[in-house]
């Protein structure tokens, strides 16, 4: 038989993202505070995105 593959679920990886980017973002405008906040919403707004596409 063959069996079939998972693929498994990684939750929190684009959240991480957006908040690494922009916190790269920030440090270069020199607007940490900003940014910051900025990459939760990018990567919260990515992560339901993916979520709501699925089903």
């Amino acid at each position: 038989m063959e069996k079939m593959k998972t693929k498994k679920n990684k939750k929190g990886v684009r959240l991480g993202i957006g908040i690494i980017l922009g916190t790269i973002v920030g440090y270069v405008t020199s607007n940490i505070q900003l940014w910051f906040v900025l990459g939760i919403a990018i990567g919260a707004a990515l992560e339901y995105g993916s979520t709501n596409n699925k089903s």
